[in-house]
């Protein structure tokens, strides 16, 4: 145990973000002589959840990434070369599309200051004092990959999960995508699915690529009790990938008593409020805004559920999907990147992407009223335990990690 691994993260351990990063994390500490976290922003302003002793968070680049005036300032006010980002600019074409335009842009002033960053802070010692560089997402931290000198970068490991991932999911355009790509050493996938999206769209060696789902951990089974109400939960943030308006708009069919709870906020709940405002008096519904996973946890586990849906038009392999089977509780969702790989007949239904929603509250009262139906919560376990298990999948991973 003599390795140490610089690991970059979205926001970990600040605010609620990355909660499934957590259990991977404590596994990892038994692991490693030390391990660096240093997270891209800081939200909610202090460290929120305990860390291994030897875990130590660096001081993040951004308080709020989403802020465009601090973003703007910081990105045009440093002295990181710019010819190579305006080469790139012409060479997409970006000047021809505003979309493009614009997320040619804000990839440009986030990856200058994080240069500029690096620079001033004295980080390449800090990089080259590490075995590893382990990014945890496809993009952001890892952008800066093509940008740093050579000699700079030790071994780097960056894990692809499904909006980094796709680029018809960014709008059919990711900056410096290639080029970034050919700075990696290893590539984590969360899905077979995005496996096969780097061999065959990008021509990636097969050998490099290292399948790592994330997992979950036991948290209980959902207890079950008999009711004419068909209890729903929903848990994502409240964005536009995730068109939590078309489940409300697809319980406007249901001719059962229905209860649906949704967990999770975002900017797009005006949006859903006000498609949920028209669902029928024989379905209630609720909003519950964000809460601590601890407490969806003990939600599931205290709480009988018929079912749990996703109806996201993008997916990598869904945590939340994953959560829901460990409880026992049947899953439906839409075919969306890697969740076939753990939805099926047996443990609920896949629909298509583009369903329609008379359609979905169909399947919801047949399911849940079909004579198989306890047997799907079993099965929804069964594959679980398979397929999702953290304390499996962990493992392996670290296996993995200590090798390259």
């Amino acid at each position: 145990m003599n390795k140490r691994i610089l690991i970059f993260t979205d926001s970990f351990p600040y605010g609620h973000g990355e909660a499934f990063f957590e259990p991977e994390l404590q596994h990892l500490a038994g692991f490693f002589e030390h391990i660096t976290i240093l997270p891209l922003e800081k939200k909610g302003g202090v460290c929120r959840r305990g860390l291994p002793a030897n875990v130590t968070v660096s001081e993040p680049p951004f308080n709020r990434l989403k802020s465009k005036l601090s973003l703007l300032a910081a990105g045009i006010f440093n002295l990181s070369p710019a010819g190579s980002f305006i080469r790139e600019g012409f060479a997409s074409r970006v000047f021809f599309s505003r979309y493009r335009f614009r997320t040619w842009l804000a990839h440009l002033l986030m990856i200058r200051h994080l240069l500029s960053f690096i620079k001033k802070n004295n980080l390449s010692s800090e990089l080259k004092s590490h075995d590893l560089l382990y990014f945890y997402w496809g993009l952001r931290w890892s952008q800066v990959l093509p940008f740093l000198p050579a000699g700079m970068v030790p071994k780097t490991i960056v894990r692809f999960h499904g909006s980094d991932l796709y680029e018809h999911t960014n709008g059919g355009y990711i900056p410096w995508r290639k080029s970034q790509l050919m700075k990696i050493d290893n590539y984590l996938t969360v899905s077979e699915t995005g496996k096969r999206y780097l061999i065959e769209t990008y021509k990636i060696a097969e050998e490099k690529i290292f399948l790592s789902r994330l997992g979950t951990i036991d948290y209980g089974i959902n207890p079950f009790m008999e009711s004419d109400r068909i209890r729903i939960v929903s848990c994502s943030n409240l964005v536009p990938v995730k068109r939590v308006d078309l489940l409300a708009r697809a319980l406007r069919h249901c001719t059962r008593q229905a209860e649906w709870i949704h967990f999770g906020d975002g900017p797009c709940r005006k949006i859903v409020e006000k498609a949920a405002s028209s669902l029928p008096s024989n379905v209630i519904f609720r909003l519950a805004g964000h809460v601590s996973h601890d407490e969806l946890a003990d939600f599931f586990r205290k709480n009988h559920v018929s079912l749990f849906i996703n109806v996201s038009s993008s997916e990598g392999v869904p945590v939340s999907v994953m959560e829901a089977l460990s409880f026992g509780i049947p899953v439906i969702a839409t075919d969306a990147g890697g969740t076939s790989e753990i939805v099926n007949d047996s443990n609920g239904r896949l629909i298509p992407v583009n369903f329609d929603p008379a359609d979905l509250a169909e399947i919801i009262e047949t399911f849940v009223g079909h004579g198989k139906y306890p047997e799907y919560r079993l099965n929804a376990r069964k594959s679980w335990e398979e397929n999702c298990m953290a304390s499996k999948l962990i493992p392996a991973f670290t296996d993995f990690l200590l090798s390259v």
